[in-house]
């Protein structure tokens, strides 16, 4: 009897700490856009080459972006509770996580057009030292 309660207990407990199924770390990071970001930052880099190259780009991109996807799947895995993971899906689907995506993701491309402005202006300072 002693034994199956150790079992039991132990089960219970190890099933606490478990690591969150990755299953569901995939919707979490689809989610909260983790992956679009790494889209996004294909898509910016693809800019700056030729349009010919651009297609070929972004497919060799891919395999690079699956690595970091299944890299962050299983960091967030080995650190997150599944019930974590599960309020965090929750969190995401609803209407104010909605709302700091599209802020979040609008302030994105204002930051990178006044990035542009930010560059050149570091240009310029840098330029004034190498001459």
């Amino acid at each position: 009897m002693k034994k199956i309660v150790v079992v039991l207990f132990l089960t219970v407990f190890t099933n606490t700490f478990a690591q969150a199924n990755k299953a569901d770390v995939l919707k979490l990071v689809e989610l909260s856009g983790e992956v679009k970001e790494f889209y996004n930052i294909a898509d910016e880099i693809s800019k700056q080459l030729s349009v010919n190259n651009r297609e070929r780009f972004k497919k060799d991109m891919e395999p690079l972006i699956a690595k970091q996807k299944k890299n962050l799947i299983a960091y967030y895995s080995q650190n997150l509770s599944q019930s974590e993971v599960e309020n965090l899906i929750e969190f995401y689907q609803t209407p104010l996580a909605k709302k700091f995506m599209m802020v979040k993701s609008n302030y994105a491309v204002v930051l990178s057009n006044r990035s542009e402005a930010f560059k050149a202006e570091i240009q310029g300072i840098i330029m004034k030292y190498m001459m």
